[in-house]
């Protein structure tokens, strides 16, 4: 009865006590935990070593799929073999099969082990061109889908090491769980959920760069490793951000600087054909205009034919003129610039302007007063006036339609200039501005990036050199030009012009009296000596040396610069004037002149040429002609020119 009820009274201690209650609830509950934490340590592992070999076999397939490119490529089935065997001898390796993109195998290699009765894990690699890989893709690990398929690679691998693996992973993990299963479970268990959580975030924080976002931060708790951590990811982060931002200024940088360097070699070459019609027109021209002046000079002036010939010299004028606006376009027109009053060319214009449009288009003038002075070409800016309000009338369809014509003076920075559509920028300072506004149809995005090119025209009628002529006009003029249009909402041009370092009030100043008309005669004295007359073109030579002659000179021809020299050097006594053409074979115009001023220093030579006058003298860097004289000319242009070098008549 004594020996039953020791037990009983010990069982009974246990049940009643406290302590082993929570002794017991504290060990089954830590144990639980133990056993829960080292099961999935230990199936973690498992999955690892599983995936580790998964990734090892894909690395190694991989690895040989890369290096097979070339024989697989040329199907060189010895070379595949001899791979194929060399990859084959690795650990584990049980076979290797090669194959063509049909499926016929290539390369086939075995390695039966009969002691290993585990079981096998294979994969299969594409072998693919480089041609289509992506830099995207290469980064990401993948292979664009656009390559081209050359085969693929299948690579088996046994188990055995894995299991063995897996073997000591569970035995180590439940001798660790059995000993420390009361402090370190615990411990381990505090101390993983706070890492899960500090890597959840950076997880977090590096799948936002992966998917671009840089601004994303993550939130730091801690200062240990994970911190560490979580701020070098925020570090980067905001280095890519500013990388970022860096490479989207430096690819803007870039297609402004391709625009402006295929808009100067669009301006190169239209250049050099300006240049080139330029001269083959306008000697073609000389020809004409001379050719039907002299006639004209040879008619009655009661012949009905005079008519006829003078509806002639008007057209090959015109030619003339057309020539020049595509010379004005690249910045080679004929230009002599003065100081000019823009409101009185402005009212002239607009003047003569509302009397061509349509009655119901109202012009308007806001024209400031005190208006500094400009540097320009009379003709040019009167072209730049006629063609903007032009254009102006011509987009108003609805009816009535008002254009407003304005100038002033405006303090303009680099960020205002900077919207200029000319290429070359003008420096920050006060400009004086014409601006041309009206409440026509507008413009789109399209058209306004094509409305400077050469021939471009969205009306039926036109040659469409209007606007360019602009574009080139404030070009040679060091102006700016902007744009504003809207569909619908009409179109405002506003030129800016570098006012003159005499800045005087336009009030004051004249706009220069008119040229003089090629028809005029000019009562002055005899002309007479020998004129050398040198031109390639022997129409040309034939019409100027005959106009030499009607002046009341002795004209003797010479066919290019070296046939000048030698005559010059025959008669250089008897010579009074030398009138030679600019571009010539063998010699050019600038080369011969030269040539003769080392023979006589004080030669009086005339430069012709379809170039303006600014162009060539930065062509010479000698002593300067004596005259220059642009061609086509006319006979009272180029007895003008003759009588200002021979006679010092103005």
């Amino acid at each position: 009865m004594a020996m039953n009820s020791f037990p009983h009274t010990r069982w009974s201690y246990f049940r009643t006590s406290f302590q082993f209650k929570l002794f017991l609830i504290f060990t089954l509950l830590t144990f639980l935990v133990t056993g829960l934490l080292s099961t999935l340590y230990i199936a973690s592992e498992i999955r690892k070593t599983h995936r580790h070999a998964a990734e090892q076999l894909q690395m190694r397939a991989q690895q040989l799929a890369d290096s097979i490119r070339l024989p697989l490529y040329a199907e060189n089935s010895d070379m595949l073999c001899h791979m194929a065997e060399q990859a084959a001898a690795a650990r584990e390796i049980r076979a290797v099969v090669v194959s063509a993109p049909g499926g016929r195998v290539l390369a086939n290699i075995h390695s039966p082990n009969p002691d290993d009765t585990s079981d096998v894990i294979g994969t299969t690699v594409d072998v693919r061109s480089l041609v289509g890989d992506s830099v995207e893709s290469a980064m990401a690990g993948g292979r664009d889908s656009s390559s081209v398929l050359l085969g693929t690679v299948r690579m088996e691998q046994g188990t055995a090491d894995q299991s063995k693996a897996i073997r000591q992973v569970v035995v180590l993990s439940i001798s660790m769980a059995i000993i420390f299963w009361m402090s370190v479970s615990l411990f381990c268990y505090l101390v993983l959920r706070q890492l899960t959580r500090s890597f959840n975030a950076l997880v977090k924080g590096i799948n936002a760069m992966q998917g671009g976002d840089f601004t994303a931060r993550i939130d730091i708790q801690s200062n240990d490793e994970a911190g560490r951590a979580a701020r070098a990811v925020n570090d980067l982060a905001q280095a890519l951000q500013q990388r970022s931002e860096e490479n989207i200024s430096l690819q803007e940088d870039r297609l402004k600087i391709e625009r402006q360097m295929l808009q100067a070699q669009k301006l190169e070459s239209l250049g050099v054909m300006a240049g080139g019609i330029a001269h083959d027109f306008n000697n073609l021209l000389q020809s004409i205009l001379g050719n039907v002046e002299l006639a004209l000079m040879q008619l009655p002036p009661e012949s009905k034919s005079k008519k006829y010939i003078d509806n002639a010299i008007s057209s090959a004028r015109n030619a003339a003129h057309l020539t020049n606006l595509m010379l004005t376009y690249v910045g080679k027109g004929f230009i002599t610039k003065k100081e000019l009053n823009l409101n009185e060319l402005v009212k002239v214009n607009a003047e003569m302007l509302r009397t061509a449009a349509s009655s119901s288009v109202t012009f308007e003038l806001c024209l400031s007063p005190e208006l500094p002075v400009i540097m320009a070409d009379e003709a040019h800016i009167q072209q730049v006036v006629m063609n903007l309000t032009i254009n102006a009338a011509e987009s108003i369809e609805k009816q009535p339609g008002v254009i407003r014509l304005s100038t002033g003076v405006q303090n303009c920075d680099q960020e205002m200039l900077a919207q200029s559509l000319v290429d070359d920028k003008p420096a920050p300072g006060r400009y004086v501005f014409l601006e041309v506004r009206d409440n026509g149809c507008g413009m789109d995005d399209d058209t306004l990036k094509r409305l400077f090119d050469p021939f471009f025209t969205t009306k039926f009628t036109g040659r469409g050199l209007g606007m360019s002529a602009v574009m080139g006009i404030m070009r040679t003029h060091s102006g700016a030009l902007c744009v504003e249009s809207e569909p619908g909402k009409g179109t405002t041009f506003r030129v800016l012009f570098p006012i003159s370092e005499s800045a005087r009030p336009a009030e004051l100043q004249e706009t220069g009296r008119p040229p003089q008309s090629d028809t005029c005669s000019v009562l002055k004295g005899p002309l007479s000596g020998v004129v050398l007359v040198v031109d390639d073109e022997r129409s040309v030579l034939n019409v100027c040396s005959k106009m030499v002659t009607l002046c009341g000179f002795t004209a003797i021809t010479a066919c290019d610069g070296v046939d000048a020299v030698e005559k010059f050097r025959e008669k250089s006594d008897e010579i009074v004037a030398v009138l030679m053409d600019l571009t010539m074979p063998n010699m050019d115009g600038i080369t011969a002149m030269n040539e003769i001023f080392a023979i006589r220093p004080d030669a009086r030579v005339i430069l012709s040429s379809g170039f303006n006058e600014e162009e060539l003298s930065e062509r010479i860097t000698g002593q300067v002609p004596a005259g220059f004289i642009r061609k086509p000319y006319s006979m009272k242009v180029l007895e003008t020119e003759l009588r200002r070098v021979v006679n010092g008549e103005e």
